[in-house]
């Protein structure tokens, strides 16, 4: 028996023990969503979309989530790039990739035509990356840099190992092991090698993507994020990276406009299994929304992305909905502007947990959260900022129109009694709202090459693949909120319509071409013919023969029989006639088809033309009702304004009103206050002495009130210190508590992390016995390669101690600024510190100046002038 077939039984009977125990823990965590997912980081050229469930392509969609399902394609000269966790996918041009799995385990892509170079950063324990053909299954083994080339014309797949080691799968199990250096061309589903070649040269995209390498390992939000951060490498170019004394590394973008909030300048869209899901109009609007919170440092928003030490896990909008109150029950939306029922959010600050609208796990809201507790009554930092809320009326939400637009400000009373409230619901499928979602620009993709219904060759699963969601989702293009936009649109559309009738034309050359080909054929079968005819006895009408089947317009005209002598039996004149005869109805019928696919060609140019001019007209239509939406709504606001305006002159017809009439009665008090004082000054006269004696009376109980009024104020300087000292006290009260508060989360948090090791530690040892079989597959390779894996070793150890290096330069960073950050409270205790002496002292000469004034003794006992201002001693720092 050999040792190909002893490795099948093997597998045959221990998989099913490896299924029933992956389905067993798969079971536990079915509600959990995946925890990363991927983007399109780059798109050159004409890049297109289709999301999972759905037979029709769109323009790839910026910041838009891939996850399992989804496929792109890119057109003729075009490239592509993809993020997946932490590696990276490029995209040759004619390529067609698939994403069959994407979940905390395993990436399994599919890729039916073209050529894709992936670099794999990080492959840890438990992690399977793979990418299946229509020929093979390749399945990474190790880190590092591969290339599949996909033609199925031909049925072949070429796998380049550029670095690292993995193994290639077969469909009856055939397994081969391959190093760097390797490249194989592979043909059919049996791993039959066409060519070996050590070290091929690199190509054009060869070097596109290793600059690509380049240019990743050179960004400087690597140093602050972890690589596993969707889309962290846009935040080099569009932003700033800075050390705050509360949050750490924080990230504030540039070329913001003054009234700009996070979760503002994009639109919300329904992806299964998240829910609603927020899309931002930026370049580099994908890691600051789905990772991280938001936080207002000064004037400015800054991204802060968390602790680098804990993985990160994808979050569809990391944001808060506000809602309003009906009676007892609490509703999703607000009354905005003019009354409209609206939906309201806000980013969340550092320290404050998101909590989804769908099912999730304890241990997949722990690492989401990153380990934070979930209080009773959560208090949130921008529920009552104006500046930090966002709303937008309740259709345009579900219509995915951009929120930038036109969003709207929350009455006072209305935000007064606002409330946290769950996510609107998911939208009804065929309803009025649902309905008017705008599509995005369908484009026409090219079907693969490959042969009919071919089937995927995958390598032996260790985890249990789930099908694809079929579910489909609503549309969510937002429709173009100003004639630019309709403008823009309707120049894609154009272009996209120019590029078809470019291909047509192409096609139709290529049909003239075929005709050429077919004419000059039967021009030569013609020639032959009349000669053959010399030679040949007249054939009957009855010996042609039946109409051959229809051959490929580029296929080489059948060798004629040689002329026989005229000598030659009248059988085989005749015969040859007959040929002449066959080969003369095949050209016939190679003229006719080429025709008719000349005729299709021109009649799919004039439908794609009908379809350009329809969608052109469909678009200017659009264009108007967006404009005559756009009058309205002008109208509506110019008679608003008129409408405030008439109020105010109301007003200020009133107030003016009242100011006359007030100066009249002033004027009517005037005339009285002079009356009295006339009868005042005649009846002066007569009371003069006893106004004397009056003032008299009256300069002894001021004086008394001034000496009381000392006594109060010197009783309320007391009390103003003990409260001062009260308040010191509670302070410190609180400092206390706070420090205890800490100490029992930190508890809490080392228990949860022992918890969290012991189950790792269980799934490693389960994993443990996969990875033994597994690296029965990779033991020839290993030693094949040795050279390459010692060399790939030593270049690890430069890497970890370049990264070492790096870790600590940072380390003595974070160490300076937090001397930094010391010294400076230091510094502020100290000034506080002296300010409360002076005043001390300010209130001690006070007190000893009323003693003299009085005639008192000074009390010396608390003279602070010869002890000086305390210093604070700030102790050894670290």
């Amino acid at each position: 028996m050999s040792p190909a077939h002893l490795l099948h039984v093997f597998f045959a009977r221990l998989l099913p023990l490896v299924l029933l125990a992956l389905l067993g823990a798969r079971a536990m965590a079915q509600a959990d969503p995946p925890s990363r997912v991927g983007r399109v980081n780059l798109a050159e050229g004409a890049v297109a979309f289709s999301q999972a469930g759905d037979n029709e392509w769109t323009d790839a969609i910026r910041n838009r989530p891939l996850t399992r399902g989804d496929r792109v394609w890119t057109e003729r000269r075009s490239r592509a790039e993809m993020q997946v966790g932490s590696s990276a996918v490029r995209m040759a041009p004619s390529t067609h990739v698939e994403i069959l799995q994407l979940d905390d385990r395993a990436a399994q892509l599919s890729v039916t035509q073209g050529s894709v170079y992936v670099r794999i950063r990080t492959l840890p324990e438990g992690e399977n990356f793979e990418i299946d053909t229509p020929n093979l299954a390749y399945r990474a083994a190790y880190p590092g840099d591969y290339r599949i080339d996909v033609d199925p014309v031909r049925g072949i797949t070429r796998v380049t190992i550029h670095s690292g080691t993995g193994a290639v799968y077969g469909e009856a199990g055939q397994v081969l092991p391959l190093g760097g250096g390797q490249q194989i061309t592979f043909r059919d589903r049996t791993l039959a090698q066409v060519s070996v070649q050590e070290s091929p040269p690199q190509d054009n995209f060869d070097r596109w993507a290793a600059d690509r390498n380049r240019r990743e390992e050179q960004s400087v939000s690597a140093r602050y994020v972890p690589r596993e951060v969707v889309g962290y490498q846009e935040l080099d170019s569009a932003g700033q990276w800075s050390q705050d004394a509360t949050h750490g590394s924080v990230w504030f973008p540039q070329g913001m406009p003054a009234n700009w909030a996070p979760y503002r300048n994009g639109h919300w869209e329904w992806m299964s299994p998240w829910g609603w899901t927020w899309m931002d109009d930026a370049a580099w609007g994908f890691a600051p929304f789905h990772y991280g919170r938001w936080a207002m440092i000064g004037s400015r928003w800054a991204w802060v992305p968390g602790r680098l030490s804990l993985k990160p896990v994808y979050a569809p909008a990391l944001v808060a909905f506000v809602g309003g109150g009906n009676g007892s029950a609490t509703q999703w939306n607000l009354p905005v502007i003019a009354g409209k029922p609206g939906v309201a959010w806000f980013p969340l600050a550092p320290g404050e947990v998101w909590q989804p609208g769908y099912r999730a796990s304890p241990v997949y809201m722990s690492n989401l959260n990153q380990n934070l507790k979930l209080e009773a009554n959560p208090t949130y930092a921008n529920q009552r900022k104006p500046e930090a809320l966002t709303s937008i009326p309740a259709e345009e939400f579900h219509r995915g129109k951009p929120a930038g637009a036109g969003w709207l400000r929350i009455a006072a009373n209305s935000l007064t009694n606002a409330q946290i409230v769950p996510p609107p619901p998911m939208p009804e499928r065929g309803g009025t709202i649902a309905m008017s979602r705008v599509a995005p620009a369908k484009v026409t993709v090219p079907q693969p090459d490959t042969p009919p219904a071919p089937r995927r060759v995958a390598a032996p699963a260790t985890q249990v693949a789930v099908a694809p969601a079929s579910q489909p989702k609503p549309a969510s293009e937002p429709k173009p909120a100003t004639q630019a936009a309709v403008q823009a649109a309707a120049l894609a559309q154009a272009a996209a319509h120019a590029a078809r009738v470019q291909a047509a034309a192409q096609q139709q050359a290529e049909v003239q071409r075929v005709l050429q080909a077919a004419q000059q054929q039967r021009a030569e079968a013609e020639r032959a013919r009349q000669q053959q005819a010399k030679a040949a006895v007249p054939v009957v009408a009855a010996a042609k023969a039946p109409a051959a089947p229809p051959v490929v317009a580029a296929a080489v005209p059948a060798v004629l029989p040689a002329v026989q002598p005229q000598a030659a039996a009248p059988a085989k004149r005749a015969e040859a006639a007959k040929a002449e005869v066959v080969n003369s109805e095949m050209a016939k019928a190679e003229v006719a088809k080429a025709e008719k696919a000349k005729a299709e060609i021109a009649k799919a140019a004039r439908a794609t033309a009908e379809r350009a001019k329809a969608e052109r007209a469909k678009a200017a239509e659009q264009a108007r009702i967006e404009q005559a939406k756009l009058e309205q709504d002008r109208a509506e606001e110019q008679a608003r304004r008129e409408k405030q305006a008439r109020r105010a002159e109301q007003s200020k017809r009133e107030q003016l009103a009242r100011r006359a009439e007030a100066r009249r009665e002033q004027i009517a008090e005037t005339k009285r206050e002079q009356l009295a004082a006339a009868k005042r000054e005649q009846i002066a006269a007569a009371k003069q002495a006893k106004l004397a004696e009056a003032q008299a009376k009256r300069e002894l109980v001021a004086k008394r009130e001034r000496e009381q009024a000392a006594k109060r104020e010197l009783l309320a300087r007391q009390a103003e210190q003990a409260k001062r000292e009260q308040s010191a006290k509670r302070a410190e009260l609180q400092r206390e508590q706070t420090a205890k508060r800490a100490e029992q989360l930190k508890r809490e948090q080392l228990a949860k992390q022992a918890e969290q090791a012991k189950r790792e530690a269980v799934a490693r040892r389960e994993e443990q016995q996969r990875r033994e079989l597994h690296a029965q597959h990779v033991e020839q390779a290993r030693r094949s390669a040795e050279r390459d894996a010692q060399a790939l070793r030593e270049q690890r150890m430069q890497r970890e101690e370049q990264q070492a290096k790096r870790e600590a330069q940072e380390r003595q960073e974070r160490e300076l600024a937090q001397q930094q950050a010391q010294r400076a409270a230091i510094a502020r205790q100290q000034q506080a510190l002296a300010e409360q002496w002076r005043r001390d002292q300010q209130a001690w000469e006070q007190q000893q100046q009323q003693l003299r004034l009085r005639g008192g003794r000074p009390d010396l006992r608390d003279d602070r002038r010869s002890r000086g201002i305390p210093i604070l001693n700030s102790g050894p720092m670290s």
